[in-house]
């Protein structure tokens, strides 16, 4: 009985041990939890001064980021208009970018193609043209046969300048394959049969499209004044498989 007596206090005193052991593990948890409240009520950032001042310091950041972000934006936007206007600029006085109307350039140039014209370049016989209808205003592109003072006249498919022969090397498949056929790719012409005057004016050019039979060019609204020609072309440049310099 005595040894079961001693056995039970044991246990108690076990008991009392753990009891006593918690509860000091929770009063110095408490304690810590007291003491980091404390340092954390009295630390200088919590004080309601440095708050507001850090809360201003943010605040003239972000404005500051704000601030970088418009001025940026304001220099892109500057730059954009002034490389554009500079561009326009450039255009009007130097080069243009006119698309191909019909079949009259055909095989040479396409409806629709894209081309290079330099406003500033000096015109030669067989250059392409861009320049206003002189009847109707509507621009074209054709190609230079004449040039002023000239006379001009077509004899069986050979052009003749001044009387004496000058050959058309980019028509070569085209009079080929009309001597095949027996027939005649540019009908026999001259210069007083469609006008009153035997050769050019001066500032002017006789212009012929390379689609000969489809055309419509000089043999019909007559030459061209220099004053009305906007550019010789210098390339075709879309569409992009088919670049050509000229």
């Amino acid at each position: 009985m005595k040894q079961k007596g001693r056995v039970i206090d044991q246990k108690k005193r076990e008991q009392i041990k753990k009891t006593n052991k918690k509860s000091g593990r929770a009063q110095n948890q408490k304690s810590k939890n007291d003491f980091t409240l404390k340092a954390t009520k009295t630390h200088p950032i919590f004080k309601k001064g440095n708050r507001e001042k850090i809360q201003r310091k943010r605040m003239s950041q972000k404005r500051k980021r704000s601030e970088r972000r418009r001025q940026f934006y304001k220099e892109i936007g500057i730059s954009f208009f002034l490389m554009m206007s500079l561009f326009f600029l450039l255009q009007w006085i130097f080069f243009s970018f006119p698309t191909v109307n019909g079949y009259g350039m055909t095989p040479t140039l396409n409806d629709g193609d894209r081309l290079f014209v330099s406003k500033r370049a000096k015109i030669k016989r067989f250059d392409l043209i861009y320049f206003k209808n002189p009847v109707t205003s509507q621009l074209m592109i054709r190609r230079v046969i004449a040039l002023p003072g000239e006379e001009i006249s077509y004899e069986e498919d050979q052009l003749m300048i001044d009387q004496k022969l000058v050959v058309e090397r980019f028509l070569s498949n085209e009079l080929s394959e009309a001597k095949t056929e027996d027939r005649l790719l540019t009908e026999n012409f001259s210069l007083g049969s469609l006008t009153d005057s035997r050769a050019l004016p001066e500032s002017t050019y006789f212009v012929l499209g390379d689609n000969r039979h489809y055309a419509a060019d000089s043999r019909q609204f007559g030459w061209v004044d220099e004053e009305n020609i906007l550019g010789v072309v210098k390339a075709r440049i879309f569409p992009l498989h088919n670049m050509t310099q000229f």
